[in-house]
């Protein structure tokens, strides 16, 4: 949790836009924190980066937190949010997607299996199933730059 990248993707579900933001530990890809809203707000981002930094308070490194310059991540709220925990802010340069491309990438990936995996339109519960793709990327699928672990049991194998 020193290096975390984040950014927000949209889910179509029901005739309704729902909003999906994650925050993804660039030592081993796994997935930190997430959030899922029907509203495009400071909380969407906000919720998840707070319960993340939470738990970072304990560690002695300083978080660098990485983002686009979308309106959430520039905010005041936002901002004090992470001066208030010490975490240091990157952002990406205005309309270069490619700064935060390990993001948009995992996006790509996440979306992907959201839609074959676990056919998320045929769901009653787009909250449930997301919890359960994300629990698939972090405990089950396998990552090829960490020899072929998925994130959660490479991260648990190096601390033992």
């Amino acid at each position: 949790m020193q290096k975390v990248v984040t950014d927000v993707t949209y889910i179509k579900f029901g005739g309704k836009w729902f909003y999906l933001a994650a925050y993804l530990d660039l030592f081993n890809n796994e997935i930190l924190e997430w959030e899922l809203s029907d509203t495009f707000d400071n909380f969407l981002v906000m919720k998840p980066a707070e319960r993340l930094l939470k738990r970072t308070e304990s560690t002695e490194h300083q978080v660098l937190l990485h983002s686009d310059q979308g309106v959430q991540y520039s905010s005041a709220g936002f901002c004090n949010l992470l001066t208030k925990y010490n975490a240091i802010q990157s952002m990406s340069r205005a309309g270069t997607p490619h700064d935060n491309a390990v993001m948009e990438s995992f996006w790509g990936r996440f979306k992907d299996t959201l839609r074959k995996h676990f056919c998320y339109w045929e769901s009653d519960n787009l909250q449930a199933t997301i919890a359960k793709c994300v629990r698939y990327f972090n405990y089950v699928r396998p990552v090829r730059k960490l020899n072929g672990k998925p994130p959660a049991l490479y991260r648990t194998e190096l601390v033992a």
